[in-house]
């Protein structure tokens, strides 16, 4: 059974929260959280925080490490009330960390049990992530799907780590993408990733997920789906997608959009996201201190001396101006770049991390139109074979104007449409169907 929730908040923010078991998998290791402030002080003061996590572990083991994950991070942060949120954040997720490594060690069937944790804090002064493993954030922005955080996984560091070397797709295809570099729980330390803050705009949705919604669904699709439908049917829809592309994975997505210029524009959105003491030392440079012109002079006039007493077969005065040239050059280097050390001003504005680690622009070609127009008629062929109850006079319009669409080649619109279309069929057969995925073979009665 899909866990969900839904909240609007003050009229200027709009919020799903979907969960699904997926099709391969007896249980859910996902767990997710939505912890709204109740008043608009709150909010100034600590914000509205998402959290989604991705349990890793043998049995019940996953499923236990992200639903600890998920508690203690939304706990600890209202405990590190004398924090400024950045930092509350962060020391959450490390001592949510702790917790899990010392539960895990505490009995073997739960050893070295883990989970990703990435969470999303909306403020005043804008959007704010942290984030451990493979559990993503996008923004989409005036048409722009962004992913607003990096893969902990091993196909992406080694991609960051070879970037500006020339391989081939082939060699990063061939590197296994489910096999993640740091995750809450197997060590008693890790490293939190923070990211922004970026500021809000109206318009703005953020979209978090485990890798269940990620891996089947393209970002390209993302995108479309994002900007096609408000929050609680681009997350149902985004479930969909996943289970009709096999379902292999325990399925989370969170859609938070931003709706209203209050939480945009909020009087607060200047103050400062951490206290001085926890900024990093500013740079420090040393000063260039300029050579003094008349020892340019005097070197270059020690130098004519020099070649006059070659011209005139005199080689120790020749040796020793030559000598004396070198190190008094030398010194004059030495003089210039061992100037005293100063810090540079600070930034007026800090941001942390270096997202945006992907763009996505909103829009269709050929193939990504021809994938969910397949998608679509396999579906309706699936409700027609097994005789469901469906509006198909609303299926065939919205079916007929992606055709349309197809055939003008304005792949965009017909995206949307097929998509809309796939979204309608879903919300028809997901009563008469149970949790089966229609278009697996095993789905369909046996007309023999």
């Amino acid at each position: 059974m899909a866990q969900s929730e839904k909240h609007e908040w003050a009229g200027c923010l709009q919020v799903a929260a979907l969960s699904d078991v997926g099709m391969r998998r007896s249980n859910n290791q996902d767990h997710y959280g939505v912890a709204i402030t109740q008043s608009w002080e709150d909010w100034q003061r600590r914000g509205h925080l998402f959290v989604v996590a991705d349990g890793m572990g043998a049995h019940a083991a996953g499923e236990l490490a992200s639903e600890i994950a998920v508690e203690q991070v939304r706990h600890l942060y209202k405990k590190y009330i004398d924090k400024k949120p950045a930092m509350a954040l962060t020391a959450a997720i490390e001592e949510a960390n702790m917790i899990i490594n010392r539960r895990g060690e505490s009995n073997a069937a739960f050893h070295k049990m883990g989970t990703t944790c990435s969470c999303l804090l909306l403020l005043p002064q804008g959007a704010v992530m942290g984030h451990v493993g493979d559990s993503r954030i996008y923004r989409l922005r005036q048409g722009k799907l962004e992913q607003m955080t990096f893969d902990h996984s091993m196909a992406w560091e080694i991609k960051a780590a070879t970037k500006g070397k020339e391989y081939s797709e082939d060699v990063y295809a061939a590197i296994p993408k489910n096999v993640i570099t740091r995750s809450l729980g197997p060590s008693p330390e890790v490293e939190v990733d923070l990211e922004g803050a970026f500021p809000l705009e109206v318009g703005d949705t953020f979209m978090m997920c485990s890798d269940g919604a990620s891996g089947p669904v393209s970002d390209e699709e993302i995108a479309l789906i994002l900007h096609s439908l408000e929050p609680t049917k681009a997350a149902q829809l985004m479930i969909d997608m996943a289970n009709l592309r096999g379902g292999p994975d325990n399925i989370t997505v969170i859609v938070v959009k931003v709706t209203g210029e209050q939480i945009a524009n909020d009087p607060c959105k200047n103050d400062p996201l951490i206290n001085e003491e926890d900024l990093p030392p500013p740079p420090m440079e040393r000063v260039m201190r300029p050579i003094p012109r008349m020892l340019w002079i005097g070197l270059l006039l020690v130098l004519m001396a020099s070649g006059l007493a070659y011209y005139f077969q005199q080689p120790l005065v020749t040796l020793g101006g030559v000598l004396i040239t070198i190190f008094a050059g030398i010194f004059a280097l030495v003089y210039r770049f061992t100037g005293e050390l100063v810090q540079l001003p600070a930034k007026k504005k800090f941001r942390f991390g270096k997202g945006p680690y992907s763009e996505t622009q909103c829009h269709a070609d050929s193939n990504v139109a021809l994938n969910l127009k397949i998608l679509f008629d396999e579906l309706s062929e699936a409700a027609r074979t097994n005789e469901w109850k469906i509006d198909w006079e609303t299926v065939h319009q919205i079916g007929g104007q992606a055709d349309t669409e197809m055939k003008k080649g304005d792949y965009y619109k017909a995206s949307r449409h097929y998509l809309l279309g796939i979204g309608s069929l879903m919300a028809q057969i997901r009563g008469q169907n149970g949790a089966k995925n229609p278009l697996d073979e095993d789905s369909r009665p046996d007309l023999g």
